[in-house]
């Protein structure tokens, strides 16, 4: 194993919010968030490679990327914008007991910029609401990432305290959230070039460096 390799492995948790029926969201009582328009550029590179193809880097054209095929040059679906509430909290916290984040069975240190919401419950008690995003998966389905409650809560207290946020009171749960809890070996133990210090030719990428955003780990991996 690593460890009998002589490297240190730690634990990290990170939790995901459910997915919704979109058909059961009552947008008329939330907030619509719109895309940037138009949608900012991947790379630096775009203009270049437009000019090169006689498309004016100025052009307004609204698609996720001004020069790629006419194909993609789709219109983006808005997000929706509701909060939680005092109902929300008091069903949260009269069943933390059942968390396994606060019940000691998930012990990893958790996302510094993501908490959950049984997290922000607790830390922030005085906050009488939190912001959550309902963001479509796609453009050929109908289910609904809930971002802002990701939870480790029961399908049971999370069909609760989603219902009771405006918008939701309706909501359909296509796949409640959970925790996971998963080794990573701290990035201290990798040459700038990721080569473990310990065994030379072997490389880290990734999540096993503790890297949780998917931009950041893929980049990794490339390099």
């Amino acid at each position: 194993s690593l460890k009998d390799l002589g490297i240190e492995v730690e634990r990290f948790k990170t939790g995901t919010p459910c997915r919704l029926n979109g058909r059961s969201i009552d947008t008329d009582l939330c907030e619509r968030q719109d895309g940037d328009e138009p949608p900012p550029k991947f790379s630096f590179l775009a203009d270049t490679i437009g000019e090169e193809k006689g498309i004016s880097a100025d052009s307004e054209t609204f698609t996720l990327n001004n020069w790629s095929d006419p194909l993609f040059h789709v219109e983006q679906l808005p997000c929706w914008i509701t909060y939680t509430n005092g109902s929300t909290h008091d069903l949260i916290r009269s069943n933390l007991d059942q968390s396994p984040m606060h019940s000691g069975i998930i012990e990893g240190v958790g996302p510094r910029y993501c908490p959950s919401i049984e997290d922000k419950v607790v830390r922030f008690a005085e906050r009488e609401r939190h912001q959550v995003f309902l963001e479509p998966e796609g453009r050929q389905t109908n289910e609904y990432y809930v971002n802002g409650v990701s939870t480790s809560l029961p399908y049971s207290i999370q069909y609760e305290f989603i219902r009771s946020i405006k918008g939701l009171e309706n909501a359909e749960i296509i796949r409640p959230g959970y925790a996971v809890e998963y080794d990573f070996c701290p990035p201290t133990q990798i040459q700038p070039t990721l080569e473990t210090k310990v065994i030379g030719g072997l490389y880290f990428a990734g999540q096993i460096n503790g890297t949780s955003g998917y931009e950041e780990a893929a980049a990794q991996g490339l390099l």
